[in-house]
């Protein structure tokens, strides 16, 4: 079979003459696509070359042998290699079915549309139709909550290879994949570049946007620092709304005012190697971070207010990161540090009712709608803290290992004990796995009704 797929089925075949029947398309990124096929979790991987089509010159055999020869560490949800398509560039990996890149966080063309259908909710009436239609897209994907949970997943993730010596080389929104469900499964699928750091040298391939300003430079080769750098511009993106290096200089170089303000809520030539446009030089690192404490020149002017949505200890770490880290990389905060920030933040968070926008437990009421926050409970113990929502009724809920452990990369997730819980009663108690809650296990319930 030489031709790309069967002209009828889209048929492709493995190296073991095992037959895949392609449906669609499921991310594209600047090195591969991925497809969908019939089987529940096969998934089919092509390279692609600087012409955007298949690129037949590349070496999967050899690619192939050697990732699966890297000590990856046992049960890490990254989709690798499990055969090679035969007559045609591509290989066969195994995928969850129903998973969506973190990219289906981003508002596209197709949801843009989609929004334009819906009326505006009274929380957003008065703001201009372009941010409400953001807005509304942005409580529909899961609002911060889920955008914490799913960069803690990936964070914890991303942390463990680099714990094994492994630098992951390509880290973006289309290479990050979760699942639907409580608690959702991320997944990375490209393992293409997964290699040991090396001293010096070694292929650095990134995606645009998001690569480390000393390996879009050429100064350096990927370590796990240029993972960090490519994890923390997807997050800060994500959340905020906007790119963190997209700002006033960017946006605004001749000073007019434009983008969100407090109300929305009632090109010259350089020297050297720094390119002459302004977004260009954005993406390299040359201009700073556009909420940096220590230069405001390149401000925010379009994203969300950052205290709704990240803890003081997530903003400290996009300092460290994209500020400090600009140009000292060795500030850049490890993986451990922004798995537990997003954990904590994730756990910290309440949905609103009525608009669906997560925020904070601590607040008093619902800083998006102003609707007066719904009951939840306080669960604390040395190690940890979290929030549980109220419910209409009675019902079994999973308590995290987090909670009466020390945090975990591997199992922080895993179901420790399970509770019966009743708002009403203001009772929290075991179901199985305990007798008894640790003594540790203090319980606090406010809210509505309580």
């Amino acid at each position: 079979m030489s031709s790309r797929f069967d002209e009828k089925r889209h048929v492709v075949i493995d190296q073991y003459g095992n037959q895949f029947e392609i449906t669609s398309e499921l991310a594209r990124g600047g090195q591969g696509v991925v497809y969908r096929t019939t089987d529940f979790d096969i998934a089919i991987k092509q390279p692609l070359g600087p012409n955007g089509k298949p690129d037949t010159s590349a070496s999967l055999q050899e690619a192939f042998a050697r990732i699966r020869c890297l000590p990856i560490p046992e049960r890490l949800p990254i989709s690798l290699p499990a055969s090679i398509l035969k007559s045609e560039p591509g290989y066969v990996m195994a995928l969850l079915n129903e998973m969506k890149p973190f990219s289906s966080f981003y508002i596209n063309g197709e949801d843009r549309e989609e929004m334009k259908k819906q009326p505006t909710p009274s929380w957003l009436e008065g703001m201009k139709r372009e941010y409400a239609e953001l807005l509304m897209f942005y409580a529909n994907t899961g609002s911060s909550k889920r955008r914490h949970y799913a960069l803690y997943k990936c964070a914890a993730l991303l942390a463990r290879l680099h714990a094994a010596g492994l630098v992951y080389g390509d880290m973006s929104p289309t290479n990050a994949f979760i699942g639907e469900g409580k608690p959702c499964e991320v997944w990375l699928i490209d393992a293409d570049n997964l290699r040991f750091e090396r001293q010096t040298g070694g292929p650095s391939v990134y995606s645009p946007h998001y690569g480390a300003p000393e390996i879009v430079r050429g100064i350096d080769s990927s370590r796990p620092y240029s993972d960090i750098w490519a994890f923390s511009v997807m997050a800060f993106e994500m959340l905020a709304l906007e790119h963190p290096f997209i700002g006033r200089a960017v946006l605004n170089p001749e000073g007019d005012d434009g983008g969100w303000d407090s109300d929305d809520w009632d090109d010259e030539t350089d020297s050297g190697d720094k390119p002459s446009d302004l977004d260009d030089q954005a993406y390299m690192g040359f201009l700073p971070f556009i909420d940096d404490e220590l230069d405001d020149t390149n401000e925010g002017m379009t994203g969300l207010p950052r205290e709704l949505m990240m803890t003081p200890l997530l903003r400290k770490l996009f300092q460290e990161t994209l500020g400090i880290g600009r140009e000292k990389y060795w500030r850049r905060s490890s993986m451990m540090l922004w798995a537990l920030g997003f954990a904590q933040a994730h756990d910290s968070m309440l949905v609103c009712p009525d608009c669906r926008m997560s925020f904070f437990a601590d607040l008093d009421e619902c800083p998006f709608c102003g609707r007066t926050h719904p009951g939840y409970a306080r669960l604390r113990t040395p190690e940890w803290s979290m929030v549980i929502q109220v419910e209409d009724a009675p019902f079994e809920l999973a308590l995290p290992h987090r909670l009466f452990n020390a945090f975990s990369l591997e199992y922080g997730d895993k179901d420790e004990y399970y509770a019966f819980v009743d708002y009403a009663g203001k009772i929290i108690k075991p179901v199985r796995g305990t007798e008894r809650f640790p003594d540790s296990l203090v319980i606090e319930f406010h809210g509505e009704g309580m």
